[in-house]
């Protein structure tokens, strides 16, 4: 672009294609660089020759492109602080009437599912310093793991502190372990547990969402005990965690191999159902069974039964009732 327009300037008019002959440019290339030198009001039309354009002085071009859009700029700035004040008066409106009518609390929002991503992105947009998630299930969807890299990316470009707790299936994802590596060389901090509790995210320990309904509502909360009660939370888990690494270290070292077998056998001393232990830990039900097999094995257990009573004894611990 800075080529063709200093061929301008050597020029009194010149058309489209004599500037990029100057260049040697191919026509496709000169009409692009041309159409960005118009766009930005440094060529204009020139008098009395149809087709050809003449230059203009940075300085002009300058104030025609962009007075424009600073007006625009303000206007829009305009709206959003008149629109803000309007916002903050029906708050207080509707914050009155759900405390007298239903006696709703304005430190607890419930939110359907369509309005949850909207309230995430809000939050993630005003966070300053701290964010906290605790991500249970297993390995997360691709699309999901591809539309919070761009948001964590932005939140960590901006010096906010990142820690994540997975459970320990995760690590056992392609996708999940691409995008944790991805993070932690942006600065994110990431570790996983055998099991988590229900999902948790919260903002600079003011602003925190949990799940609500069948998972896909979530519950907005900013009473300052409640969301400090559940950042203590989160701070318990990630003490005991284990910092994520690559899968194929977890694999060599058996670290988290071991930790998830020790969890199937506590899960096993009060839960017989396969099905309800592999949703515990973020599993598939064929790789749970997978693991009670090497069990069995390693403690030569006849049967579920046998294995049981071989637990409670290998683990000093009474047998708890299914239930």
């Amino acid at each position: 672009m800075q080529r063709m327009y200093e061929a301008a300037l050597r020029q009194n008019a010149a058309t489209p294609h004599e500037l990029g002959g100057l260049l040697g440019l191919p026509p496709a290339a000169a009409d692009t660089v041309f159409e960005r030198l118009r766009a930005l009001n440094l060529l204009q039309p020139a008098e009395g020759r149809p087709g050809a354009y003449d230059w203009c002085t940075p300085q002009v071009a300058e104030a025609r492109t962009l007075g424009p859009l600073r007006h625009q700029l303000q206007a829009v700035q305009d709206h959003i602080d008149a629109a803000t004040v309007e916002f903050a008066a029906l708050r207080e409106v509707y914050d009155a009437a759900a405390a007298d009518e239903q006696g709703g609390d304005p430190d607890f929002l419930l939110l359907d599912a369509a309005d949850v991503n909207v309230m995430l992105d809000k939050a993630a947009t005003d966070c300053e310093s701290d964010l906290l998630t605790a991500q249970p299930g297993g390995p997360r969807p691709v699309g999901v793991l591809n539309e919070a890299l761009a948001r964590d990316s932005e939140l960590l470009a901006r010096g906010v502190r990142m820690r994540t707790i997975y459970q320990h299936s995760a690590r056992f994802s392609p996708a999940t372990e691409s995008y944790a590596e991805r993070l932690t060389r942006a600065g994110a901090e990431i570790r996983t547990l055998n099991t988590l509790f229900p999902r948790l995210i919260v903002f600079d320990h003011r602003t925190a969402f949990i799940q609500a309904g069948d998972g896909s509502a979530a519950l907005l909360v900013r009473h300052p005990e409640v969301v400090a009660f559940m950042v203590s939370t989160f701070e318990a888990a990630w003490r005991t965690a284990i910092p994520f690494a690559s899968a194929y270290e977890s694999r060599r070292q058996k670290l988290i191999v071991s930790d998830m077998q020790r969890a199937i056998a506590r899960l096993l001393l009060r839960e017989d159902k396969d099905a309800a232990i592999a949703r515990h830990l973020g599993i598939s039900e064929r790789t749970c069974r997978q693991h009670i097999a090497k069990l069995m094995a390693q403690l030569g257990a006849r049967n579920r039964t046998h294995l049981g009573f071989l637990l409670a004894t290998e683990m000093s611990l009474p047998r708890e009732p299914v239930g």
